[in-house]
């Protein structure tokens, strides 16, 4: 269920309540770094774990991102401009995690509305998705 970078720019929602991205995200943040001279066709999740756009962004991937910046006392950073990058790649991060947990929910609820459609006892329909 965990997806990729290019999954959640692809990503069609079938409703409203489907809508996982209203604006300008670090998605496409991070797709125009894929595009760059400099990055190889990689992107830097949270601007510190090197990435394909067709990696799996892992529940372990995001948890180590977090892990660096959970700790401020042990960043350093020379000048303003580093400070500018770190301040930016924390807010990524937290706008990714927004993104992940929306796009999670919505394929849970797709999941669960095909399981409805069998002749299954809908609680066990729950603990079915309760175990995604």
């Amino acid at each position: 269920m965990n997806p990729t970078l290019n999954q959640l720019i692809n990503f069609v929602p079938q409703n409203e309540t489907e809508f996982i991205i209203t604006t300008e995200t670090v998605l496409q943040e991070y797709l125009s770094n894929t595009k760059s001279n400099w990055s190889g066709g990689k992107y830097y999740l949270g601007g510190q774990i090197k990435l394909d756009p067709d990696d799996v962004i892992t529940d372990e991937l995001m948890k180590k991102v977090n892990d660096i910046y959970s700790k401020p006392s042990e960043i350093y950073y020379c000048n303003s401009a580093e400070m500018a990058s770190l301040r930016k790649s924390i807010t990524d991060i937290s706008e990714l995690t927004q993104i992940l947990k929306k796009y999670k929910q919505v394929q849970k609820n797709r999941i669960l509305k095909e399981l409805n459609k069998t002749k299954l006892n809908t609680d066990v329909n729950k603990i079915i998705i309760k175990m995604l």
